[in-house]
């Protein structure tokens, strides 16, 4: 027991007298960021404006209501540097001059019209809706287009969806409530406008003065 104490305390204190001398250190640092890809809409890096063209004549209104015109469809593509999702959130730049009252419905813009000889004041010229279709996906830009589906904020899915004002829309899996990732988002935007029936006793100034904007959000 003895020899086992001093073993001991021989080892404890030779441990003790050892001295170290100052040594360098080294720091890991890890740093990066984290940036959404580029993407191109139509082609254009910042912002592009697709436009509907509509000829409207007197001829076209029924005896009675307003004039539905024929819808009109134009293709958007957003091409971008790098795997992503993508979604979109339209807003009604022309909000409260639509004549009929819906999240769906957007405005048309305002028509100084006077009625019977009375003052002139404004007159909604009508409304619009716009419709997304045949919705694409490339997942990289040498692969062949996969027709997906168009899902909104509620994760409801279907080929085709109504635009809803402040609501996303995405690119979605056809298989699964989840966005499709790629890179190179595509669909026909379709739009129908309605005109009010009031314009038809126009002077021929008034105009479709409808705009949107689609603001697009990206994901990595």
């Amino acid at each position: 027991m003895f020899k086992k104490s001093l073993l001991a305390i021989s080892l404890l204190t030779l441990s003790s007298s050892i001295a170290f001398a100052a040594t360098p250190t080294a720091k890991l640092k890890v740093s990066g960021d984290i940036q959404p890809p580029t993407c191109t809409i139509n082609g254009e890096t910042s912002e592009t404006t697709v436009e509907y063209t509509f000829a409207v004549t007197p001829g076209l209104f029924p005896a009675k209501g307003d004039l539905t015109l024929e819808p009109q469809s134009k293709n958007i593509v957003v091409t971008c540097d790098a795997k992503t999702y993508l979604a979109f959130t339209p807003t009604d730049n022309r909000a409260g001059t639509e004549k009929k009252e819906g999240d769906s419905y957007f405005g048309l813009g305002s028509y100084k019209m006077a009625v019977d000889g009375k003052e002139a004041v404004d007159t909604k010229v009508g409304y619009y809706t716009v419709s997304m279709k045949n919705a694409t996906v490339k997942e990289d830009l040498t692969s062949e287009e996969k027709k997906v589906y168009v899902m909104d904020s509620r994760y409801g899915r279907s080929t085709s969806k109504t635009l809803v004002k402040n609501d996303s829309l995405g690119w979605a899996r056809s298989n699964a409530n989840d966005y499709a990732d790629g890179q190179v988002f595509a669909a026909d935007f379709e739009v129908t406008p309605t005109i009010n029936s009031a314009l038809k006793n126009s002077d021929g100034d008034a105009k479709l003065d409808g705009l949107a904007t689609l603001t697009f959000q990206f994901g990595i």
